[in-house]
């Protein structure tokens, strides 16, 4: 009865932390990118880039703001699941008890 609650936990832990890696490596290739006005004089745009653009766990479609705001949500999903893994352990150790009984 407790394992799928800690395997739930588990994949929730997982997911969060590849959602955090993937918004961390994105906060970090947007935050060191040119702004529009630095670089205009030299920006080509290939018909690839003119494209659909890649799927984004934001909303915000790929900008810093975005980003931000999934670090965050990364941050509270990771917490959400931890708290999951502290009731999952104190469901078996109540279980435990009546088992004794």
């Amino acid at each position: 009865m407790v394992s799928p609650i800690f395997e739930s936990a588990i994949a929730g832990l997982n997911q969060a932390s590849g959602r955090f890696e993937r918004s961390a490596a994105e906060v970090t290739r947007l935050g060191g990118a040119y702004s529009a006005a630095q670089s205009a004089a030299t920006v080509q745009s290939s018909p690839e880039a003119q494209g659909p653009a890649p799927v984004h766990d934001s909303e915000s479609k790929g900008t810093l703001q975005g980003a931000l705001v999934d670090t965050r949500i990364a941050k509270y999903q990771f917490i959400a699941n931890l708290r999951v893994l502290r009731t999952g352990e104190e469901m078996a150790g109540e279980l435990s008890k009546l088992g004794r009984k």
